[in-house]
C-alpha cells in the first residue's frame, strides 16, 4: 500500500476540518496530513499560504468548498496499491 499526495488545488477549502495547526510550512502541513491517515484521521489538508494556516479533515475531495481566494487551497492524500 501507498499514498500519494495531489498537488495543491487553488482556490479551495475543506468543508470540516477537527485539527488546526497554526504557522505550519505546506510540507509540514502534508507531513502531518500522511502520519495521521495512517490512523485513517486525515485525507485532505488545508492550507492557507498567507496565514500559513493548516486544517487537517477526513473530507474526501468531493466534498471540498470552491473559494474565490488562490491563497487557499487543499492537498488531498490517495492511496493505492503496488503491483505484483
Amino acid at each position: 500500500m501507498w499514498t500519494s499526495v495531489t498537488e495543491f488545488t487553488k482556490s479551495k477549502v475543506v468543508a470540516t476540518s477537527h485539527r488546526t495547526y497554526q504557522r505550519y510550512s505546506e510540507m509540514q502541513c502534508v507531513k502531518k496530513c500522511y502520519d495521521e491517515r495512517k490512523n485513517n484521521m486525515c485525507n485532505s489538508a488545508g492550507y492557507n499560504k498567507t496565514s500559513k494556516v493548516c486544517s487537517l479533515s477526513i473530507d474526501s475531495q468531493a466534498d471540498l468548498v470552491d473559494v474565490a481566494d488562490d491563497m487557499a487551497g487543499v492537498f488531498v492524500m490517495n492511496d493505492g496499491e503496488y503491483c505484483t
